[in-house]
């Protein structure tokens, strides 16, 4: 049992920029996404679950007026950003949140 819990993620994670909020939730299986902005930009996280770590995972909400959306259910989330989509600019990212 104390293998176990010493590889089991332990604490939520959370990311922000100026436009975005992302975070995970339900002991880390899903990932969150919030426009905080409201100014019609769409916003994304970007996340790695347990289950393949190599694969980067994006979650969108497109609508960018305070709007929020969740991931599907799936292992744990091991790190996550936040993303603010500003038509043909870079997109503006906090630093991953992976402790």
């Amino acid at each position: 049992m104390a293998a176990f819990a010493a590889s089991a993620p332990a604490f939520a994670f959370d990311a922000s920029t100026d436009g975005a909020y992302a975070w995970t939730s339900s002991d880390d299986h899903y990932a969150n996404i919030k426009d905080t902005a409201k100014d019609g930009h769409p916003v994304k996280a970007q996340y790695y679950r347990w289950n393949d770590p190599d694969l980067l995972r994006t979650l969108w909400e497109k609508r960018g007026y305070g709007y929020s959306n969740a991931s599907g259910y799936g292992s744990w989330v091991l790190k996550i950003k936040a993303c603010e989509y500003i038509n043909n600019w870079p997109d503006e990212c906090s630093a991953w949140d992976d402790d």
